[in-house]
Parts: C-alpha cells; structure tokens; sequence
C-alpha cells in the first residue's frame, strides 16, 4: 500500500481486521499529515466506522455539526437567508451530522488500531519508485515493487497487490501508464485557498454552524473545527483571483476581514494554509489485472467543496479491502476484484458532476454576478445533492455481488414511504431487541464488519400457524448434503452468518417455549456442535423487530393518518407509526418473510420474497456465482 493517507490507512486496517497483514509505505514523515488537509467524516463514513468498531474514538476527537446556514452579507444588516438541518431524517441514517476532523486525527487513530492488531506500522520515508507485472510468475507474488528509502537505497519488494493511496500526483498512477492508464478530465480557471486558525474571536452568531458567506467581495466557506492544542479552531474556504501571481496568506485575511464585515474576527495563530487550482479528472481505469489498483485521490481529484475528498477515499479503500480478502483468503473467485472498479468508478464520476456544479455556483457568489437567485440556485444544488454526499443513496449496479432483481414496491411499503431495501444499496438501519439478552440495539450490530456476508432470515411471526415448520424446513435445505453450505465445509462459518428476525413480541412465552423447546436453539453458538439439529442461528443471533417507531420518510407535523385501513398494522403504518420496522421499512412480507443477503461491506447484495426452496435456491446461486 503505497501512502498512510486516509484511504492507505482504512486499506490496511480493513486487512487487518480481515487476518491480512500488508505493507504500507509512505515518502513522508507523519507531521507532514498531522495538520490540515481532509476535513470531515460524512454520515455513511461514520455509520462504516461504527461496523469497525472505531466510530466512538472520531465523534469524541471531532466536533459534530448539526446544521448550515447561507448568509447574504450585502444586506444592510448582513442577513441569514437559509438555516437547514445539515441532513435530513428521511435519508434514514442515525449519524445525521458532518464530524469536522482533521485528516491526521483519523490517519492516526487508523495507524493505532492496524498496529493494535497485528503489529504491522508504517515504513516512513520510503518512496514508491516503480511496479511492474511478472509475466512470468503470474500465480505467486507477480508484481515487483521498487521502493526508495530516504539515503537513496534501492530495494525490490515482490506482493501479489499493489494499491496506490497517494494521492492526485500519484507515483502509483504513473507506473500504471505503461499499461494504459491515462488522468482523463480538466482544470478549472479557479483558485481556492484553505486556511485554519486557533483561537478564534467573534461576534459573527453562527460559529458553530457551517456558514456560507456571500458578499460583494465573494464567498467563503466557514468551517468549526476540533480543538487543536487546547484551542478552538476555524477553517475557511474561499475563490481568490486567478489572474497574477499565486495568492498569499495575507490576500486571504484581508479577504476573510473584509467578507466577515461588519462582523469582527480575530485569531490567535494560522495553524495551517494552502493555495489549489480546482479541476476534476478521474483515472481512465481504477487497476491493471486486478492486482494493481487505484484508490482515494490517485484515482479521482476534485474539489473539496462537496466535502467528501476523504469520504470517498476511504469508502474506497472499505470497498477494496474487502474484496481483496475474500480472494486472499480463498473465500471467493479473483473475478469478484473487478467489480472495484465496476462499483466505486460509478461512484467518482458521479461526485465530480456534483463537484462541477458547486464550483460553478460558488464561483458566481458575491462580486458583479451576484443576484438572490445566485444563492438560491447554490441551496437547491446542495439540497439536490444531500443524500449523495451523506452517502445514503450510493447504489451499486448489478454485478457478481449484486443481485439483479426488480424493486416491487408492496401496500404496506406505500404507506410507510421510503424505497425499501434496494440491491446494491446500504442496509437500512432499525431498532430490535436482541432475544438472548433483551438488549435494544441497531439491526447493523447483527452484521459487524468481520469479512461475512449476512443472511437475514427474516420470518415473521414465528408464532404464525406453520412458520416453525418453514424455518426447519429451511435449516434443512441450507444444511443438505451438496448444499452450498456443505460445499465450503469448515469454511462456512468464516464466510456467512445467519441472523433470525421475527415480529413476534420479546415477551411472548410461546415464542419462548418455541424458541427453546421446539426449535432447541442454543443459548450459545459453542453449543452448535453438540444439538442433534443443526440450528441456522442460536439466541444471541435472534432478534426481535418488535420496537415501534416513528416513519422517517413521513412529515408527521402534516401528516393526515389514512382512514381506508383495517388491520393495526397498517393503521399505524398510514398514520406514521411502524410496529415493526425491519420488516416494514426493508419491505418484507410480515406473513410470508423473505431472506436478504448483506456484503461484508453492509451493502444489500439480494433479497428475496418467501422462505421455501424457491427463495432458497435464489440465494444458493447468488453464492455460487461468485463462492
């Protein structure tokens, strides 16, 4: 892994956690990331985090921000025109908040935990010089590295992958043109200069929102910080001229004081200032046999206005990790090492489009162009883009990991809104009870990030006349001989994990006696082994869906509660009220149950209607096309 950056450092401690130890290098020394640079995690990065266990050490580093606002500082007072929660519940994500962190913080706290786990630290100054395929040891080891210490030593590495992590004048990217690799797009005509400051003073009121500032003198993006050294900290974004020579530190004070006018700012210290030209490109492929890879900004470069450079960078490397494990560790087909590219190119292209825009609209903010539709026009593209740059609405398409399969929006689904489960799509989150204990958690904690792919066998009411014998059924069909689970033997339980979901309420003595009298399910999976059946689950991997909640996808301060409806379910379901959330929001039949089947990487990869052979038989050969 060439570059502890963001995405090298979640590569190698996805691995990590994966049972694969890398090598990860970098030309510099760690002060040379400590300060500035990437800014904050978005609320898909934060929910991968929570999988990996290290989401609670970024909240409490980084400072959460809830809202943003857009001033018209032309305005005789300066007028704020706009606040708006900065994400909205019906994307459907508990972390509805940006975390304003610092990119040194989460390369730091990623190095700790790789370390942690297998020993393995960064090997710093040691530069990337070249890498090329051995034609003729394809099988072992075929790429050899070379790599340069700081005294000039030469040394050759040989590694079965290679990924490039560093950055938008990637070495790695460069090697890789002897292969065809091109940097494809072009550079703007912009200018933007970044600048953080300790200890800020001011009468400005919004400091601890994300203001966006237009005045006759521009725009500038203004960011709160984590507290550096004790003190609080404040970045700004802003255009500077791109005619004469390379703006200054000064010119961005002068235009930072004389922006924030009539307000009063001072500061203590520049912590850190840099100066970029604005221009988007994207590598013409994202890797070379599927053993040489790109990712982060050596693959796509853009602004940093939509805030998500590191977001996507590290989403990146969460997407490669997983698929080089499952490869490395004989769980999967090489074949499946394309669909990086198929999945995470979709994903750049569609962030550099949403970046051309901002920037344009940025750019007409303040000066000569400015007009109330200017800044207007700059709220509806943001809005537009909210989900996306949340990270909620990243949808892969279909491919050896992704299912094919036709959304069919059911009745209950029209009355609770959203879009259900959508293949290719994140899981949708939920509070259940876990039955071992009773405990109250997120269904996401029943799919942790280990390397397994979920199968949520989700049945309903158990209690319902017939469903005990469907699940045994089901158990029987999973546990076959030349099943897909027989096929992998030992290799099963490091490969798939069964969860069982039902709406029957966690109170229920009859789903208690049925629980552990009829189905015999252990209290523990060591137990497995010694039960004459084999079980799909045991207890702590049951849950009950059985927590009401509050739709997110309805508006309830207008909601008029449908009066066409019988049953309580779908009462309560017309009047914004799920009873059963998992099953309703996902769009599961509560009779007939379905089975959903999640990547590793919490990405829905199939589901499915119905719990008989037929459904069974649509998960085996998803498995199968790809085991």
């Amino acid at each position: 892994i060439n570059s502890a950056g963001p995405a090298g450092s979640l590569l190698a401690f996805c691995l990590a956690k994966l049972g694969i130890c890398s090598l990860i290098v970098d030309s510099n020394h760690f002060i040379d990331h400590e300060w500035g640079r990437g800014d904050g995690l978005q609320c898909r990065t934060t929910e991968i985090f929570r999988s990996l266990g290290i989401a609670e050490s970024m909240i409490v580093q980084g400072q959460r921000l809830y809202q943003r606002t857009f001033w018209d500082m032309t305005a005789n007072p300066p007028t704020c025109k706009t606040i708006s929660d900065s994400f909205k519940k019906e994307l459907d994500i508990e972390e509805l908040y940006t975390i304003s962190i610092r990119q040194g913080l989460v390369e730091k706290t990623l190095a700790e935990a790789t370390t942690a786990i297998c020993g393995v630290t960064v090997a710093r100054p040691w530069a990337f010089v070249d890498a090329h395929l051995d034609e003729t040891n394809p099988s072992s080891n075929p790429i050899v590295v070379t790599l340069k210490s700081q005294y000039g030593e030469l040394r050759e590495v040989r590694a079965q992958y290679v990924v490039g992590c560093d950055g938008g004048r990637s070495n790695v990217r460069r090697s890789l043109e002897k292969y065809g690799v091109k940097l494809q797009g072009d550079a703007h005509d912009s200018v933007w200069c970044a600048m953080d400051v300790l200890g800020f003073k001011t009468d400005f009121p919004d400091v601890k929102k994300l203001p966006v500032l237009s005045a006759k003198d521009g725009a500038i993006l203004a960011i709160p910080r984590e507290d550096i050294r004790g003190q609080n900290c404040f970045r700004f974004y802003c255009e500077m001229s791109a005619a004469g020579a390379t703006p200054s530190m000064g010119d961005v004070v002068a235009k930072v004081h004389q922006i924030f006018q009539p307000y009063t700012i001072t500061w203590d210290e520049v912590n850190w200032f840099t100066v970029y030209t604005v221009g988007q490109r994207i590598a013409s492929a994202f890797d070379v046999h599927q053993r040489m890879f790109l990712a982060g900004d050596a693959a796509h470069l853009h602004s940093p206005k939509g805030a998500l450079g590191m977001n996507t960078s590290l989403q990146d490397a969460h997407n490669l990790a997983t698929k080089i494990a499952l490869v490395h560790n004989g769980f999967a087909q090489p074949k499946i090492l394309s669909t990086y590219a198929l999945e995470r190119r979709g994903v750049a292209m569609r962030l550099l489009e949403m970046d051309a825009e901002l920037i344009e609209l940025y750019a007409k903010q303040g000066g000569a162009s400015e007009s109330p539709e200017q800044m207007q026009k700059l709220i509806i593209c943001i809005t537009k883009h909210r989900a996306f740059q949340a990270g909620t609405d990243i949808t892969y398409p279909a491919n050896n990991l992704v299912g094919n399969v036709p959304p069919n929006r059911s009745a209950m689904l029209e009355l609770v809104g959203g879009e259900g489960l959508i293949v290719g799509r994140r899981l949708l989150p939920a509070g259940v009870r876990r039955y071992s204990d009773g405990c109250s958690c997120n269904i996401h904690d029943a799919a942790p990030y280990d390397g397994r792919f979920t199968v949520f066998i989700c049945l309903g009411d158990l209690t319902a006349l017939g469903r005990v014998q469907e699940l045994t059924g089901l158990q029987d069909l999973v546990f076959r001989q030349g099943g897909i689970w027989d096929q992998l033997g030992d290799r099963a339980e490091k490969v798939v994990r069964f969860v069982g979901l039902t709406t029957t309420s966690h109170l229920s003595i009859e789903f208690a006696n049925l629980v552990h009298r009829v189905l015999d399910l252990p209290t523990i999976s060591a137990i497995l082994p010694t039960k004459k059946r084999a079980t799909l689950f045991d207890t702590t991997r049951l849950y009950n869906d059985d927590i009401p909640c509050l739709s997110p996808y309805v508006d309830h301060t207008a909601h008029t509660p449908s009066t066409a409806e019988t049953d309580i379910i779908s009462l309560k379901a017309a009047a914004g009220i799920l009873l059963h959330p998992a099953h309703q929001k996902w769009d599961v039949h509560l009779v007939t149950g379905g089975i959903v089947v999640v990547r590793p990487d919490g990405h829905v990869g199939i589901v499915n209607p119905g719990l008989d052979g037929v459904s069974w038989d649509v998960v085996e050969g998803y498995f199968k096309g790809f085991l």
